[in-house]
């Protein structure tokens, strides 16, 4: 059984994501009592920590590698919907076991998203406990270029990147309550445990949106947060929402209350004036992203045309 510091050197200090030997703005990675950072001219530093708790965010005896690549996807999608570039990241972990083998796989699913993003591991903590992963993701956007909830217009088309419902419509699969073929699982499977965060869509929509979050807790609950931030109101339509063939063929009754409130997917939800349409087209075309226009920012209010189910989503509580 490892001890915390040689848990630290063994498995986290020599990952790939930890080597910091080539950056200009990591001074000071792992292994000192703070990490040191020197923030590029004329970027500022944006941040947000995500818990994931086993049992509650993921299924108990979970695949490690699964848990880390997910861990690392859900937070950095915050950074996404602020059109932010990934940098850095700490982690303080709570561990039932000093796990070499577990451990291992675990920050290798971290590393396999970690890596190709550029996001490097710079710190953290860890301790003996129930299951639980808590990382703090740093990255960099211009001071006047990060786009906030507050800025959505009365008149403002309201789009959403992808497709939306798949994550939880893959809990009950994952968790094992269910059986589906085996095409079905290898899909539904994939779209839970690899979400994928739309970076450099969030950096390239950033010069044109008014406003962006990612969806996390259901597209009808998160929506809300910019329209109160905003100080407007919305309406939507149930017909344009995004949802995937495979959930149209498996669950057509329940697709559209999916992708309303079914959270967990981490698209980006984001607002912007009607005389950027033709940008948003050539922005996410150019990606190979699709991206679906499901309303419009009004005066006040909320609502759904063609829905009438419930709209409550994901509750931490």
């Amino acid at each position: 059984m490892l001890k915390e510091f040689e848990l630290i050197k063994q498995i986290f200090q020599s990952s790939v994501m930890a080597n910091t030997a080539e950056r200009d703005d990591i001074l000071l990675g792992i292994g000192d009592d703070c990490a040191q950072i020197m923030v590029p001219q004329g970027q500022s530093l944006v941040f947000s920590m995500d818990t994931l708790v086993e049992g509650r965010h993921f299924p108990f005896g979970a695949d490690p590698v699964d848990i880390g690549y997910r861990a690392v996807a859900t937070c950095v999608s915050d950074l996404a919907a602020m059109g932010a570039k990934p940098a850095f990241f700490t982690l303080a972990l709570t561990i039932p076991e000093s796990d070499a083998q577990w451990l291992t796989s675990f920050a290798q699913g971290m590393a396999e998203l970690a890596e190709p993003i550029g996001l490097a591991l710079v710190g953290g903590d860890t301790t003996k406990g129930p299951l639980t992963i808590s990382l703090q993701v740093h990255g960099y956007v211009e001071p006047d270029l990060a786009v906030k909830r507050s800025s959505a217009k009365v008149g403002d088309d309201i789009y959403v990147t992808g497709v939306l419902g798949d994550s939880a419509a893959a809990v009950p699969i994952v968790t094992g309550d269910i059986q589906v073929a085996n095409e079905q699982f290898d899909y539904f499977y994939e779209r839970f445990w690899r979400p994928r965060p739309r970076l450099i869509a969030g950096m390239a929509l950033k010069n044109i949106a008014s406003a962006m979050m990612d969806i996390s807790d259901g597209l009808a609950q998160d929506i809300q947060h910019i329209l109160k931030a905003s100080g407007v109101g919305a309406k939507l339509d149930a017909g344009y929402l995004p949802v995937s063939p495979e959930l149209r063929q498996w669950q057509p009754e329940r697709a559209a209350e999916l992708a309303l409130t079914g959270g967990d997917d981490y698209e980006l939800c984001f607002t912007a004036p009607k005389s950027a349409s033709h940008d948003v087209a050539l922005i996410t075309q150019t990606l190979g992203l699709s991206c679906s226009k499901v309303g419009e920012v009004v005066n006040d209010g909320f609502s759904i045309e063609g829905f009438d189910g419930d709209l409550s989503g994901w509750q931490h509580f």
